[in-house]
């Protein structure tokens, strides 16, 4: 039987939902929301000195995600979680070392790659040993605990890699390739390992009918989405679907994503270079507003829950526009106290993500005509495939007008999706008529907050960006 270490402790109590396992989910996020976000675009302009290369790599590293769903499918059909979940962790250790070394475009693509297939991999799998190997009634709890080990671990990573940023960024991505080696041995320690202890008939992928991705950071440009796959009844009633307020909808998430993928990608350099502000203070405030950011999941779930999707998911947008405009007048004039207003911004910038992601989550599955797990899986094929393409043509725009294109560029894809999401989702959303859309906070097990434990979260964990 497997040996999820989930029979201790009281019923109720929260030992009774941990697993030691948890902790190799805590350093995937760890490297891929804390630490590569910030040190891969400094690594990269450090030993290519061409910005343009820091795009494509982190670009690279967003391709490797998108055979994500593929993996998920694979090892649900053939029982592959422990070979998928293991493999990951190795292709990331090994990619990783290897990329220490590197000082050209040419190898720092392919193993951007690797490192994102593996990232993806664990990312998807993971979640899979809760559904198939704990009774229905845990799901909820042991995925916000799930998901509180990542939300801890990204907030280490950042505060790793602050302290790196200070001496050879290199010395980042051999700890990071240590401690991807070290999460094979961890990751050993209470998981399942044969067949469905509980004797659950789990019916096939509906996994993928439960979680839109989780999302707690940033991304060095991407996220890695947990995957949804589109059933062929949904299929068929895509057009009609994509016709109405759900395609609206989006072509505003998609546009959200795009406009912000440049800055995600070189966001480091940018607040040094525009504002004046240490990679190192920055990495501290990421951290703080990721902190602050796990609370504000929560608070989006109950404030959608009480006035609707639409009208948080506006307040969302409106946030991020105010912070990224803010930054955006700074490279256009000058201020005496600039480099407090950019803090200012980017802090704006990086809470407004919280709201988006409840909110706009929940807003999908209303809107949707095709079933809430089509919708979240288009939702999250459209936000990787905008990120991707974000992340790639922001290399040549930085190289021909330097940083200060890419907040106006931010700007414009958020003032897209406030027009396109103008209109839409008047008549649902609000409080007592789409309670399946929002997320559950009571559901979750104390200490884990139930908007990290939702299976609307929309972003994946890879570098993971904020969309």
């Amino acid at each position: 039987m497997g040996n999820d270490a989930v029979d201790e402790g009281a019923p109720g109590s929260p030992r009774q939902y941990l697993a030691p396992w948890y902790l190799a989910y805590l350093i995937l996020s760890l490297i891929t929301s804390g630490m590569l976000p910030f040190l891969l675009p400094l690594m990269v302009a450090s030993t290519t000195r061409d910005l343009g290369h820091i795009a494509y790599v982190i670009g690279a590293y967003n391709a490797g995600l998108l055979p994500a769903p593929l993996l998920g499918l694979l090892a649900e059909r053939y029982q592959l979680f422990r070979p998928v979940f293991f493999g990951g962790f190795g292709a990331l250790s090994l990619g990783l070392g290897a990329a220490t070394g590197s000082s050209a475009l040419g190898s720092w693509v392919p193993l951007a790659v690797v490192c994102g297939f593996g990232a993806g991999a664990v990312a998807t799998v993971a979640p899979l040993f809760v559904f198939h190997f704990a009774p229905r009634s845990e799901w909820n709890p042991r995925i916000g605990w799930l998901q509180s080990f990542s939300g801890a671990g990204q907030l280490a990573g950042l505060l790793i890699a602050g302290l790196i940023a200070r001496g050879p960024l290199a010395y980042g991505l051999w700890l990071a390739a240590a401690l991807s080696a070290l999460a094979i041995v961890v990751g050993h320690l209470g998981l399942p390992s044969d067949g469905r202890p509980h004797g659950m008939r789990l019916p096939s992928l509906a996994w993928s009918q439960l979680m839109g991705g989780f999302h707690s950071g940033p991304p060095v440009g991407g996220i890695l989405h947990h995957s949804h796959h589109l059933q062929r009844e949904a299929l068929t009633r895509l057009p009609r679907a994509l016709s109405g307020e759900f395609g609206r909808f989006l072509s505003a998430w998609a546009a959200i994503n795009f406009g912000v993928a440049p800055f995600f990608a070189y966001y480091p350099l940018i607040m040094k270079s525009s504002y004046g502000i240490l990679p190192a203070t920055t990495s501290l405030l990421y951290a703080l507003a990721a902190g602050l950011g796990i609370g504000l999941f929560a608070l989006a779930g109950r404030v959608s829950q009480r006035h609707g999707n639409r009208l948080v998911f506006r307040f969302g947008l409106a946030v991020r526009i105010a912070g990224f405009a803010v930054l955006a007048a700074l490279t256009l004039a000058s201020f005496s106290n600039a480099p407090a207003l950019a803090v200012l911004g980017f802090l704006f910038v990086v809470l407004a993500w919280p709201i988006l992601s409840v909110s706009g989550t929940g807003l999908a599955a209303s809107l949707s005509p095709i079933g809430e797990g089509a919708a979240m899986g288009l939702l999250a094929a459209s936000s990787a495939m905008a990120t991707l393409l974000g992340t790639v043509l922001a290399g040549p725009l930085v190289q021909a007008f330097g940083y200060g294109v890419v907040s106006p560029i931010a700007v414009v894809g958020l003032l897209s999706a406030a027009l396109l999401t103008g209109k839409i989702g008047r008549q649902i959303g609000f409080a007592g008529e789409d309670d399946s859309a929002n997320i559950s906070v009571e559901s979750a097990q104390p200490g884990a907050n139930a908007a990290l434990s939702s299976h609307r979260s929309s972003e994946i964990p890879g570098i993971r960006s904020q969309p």
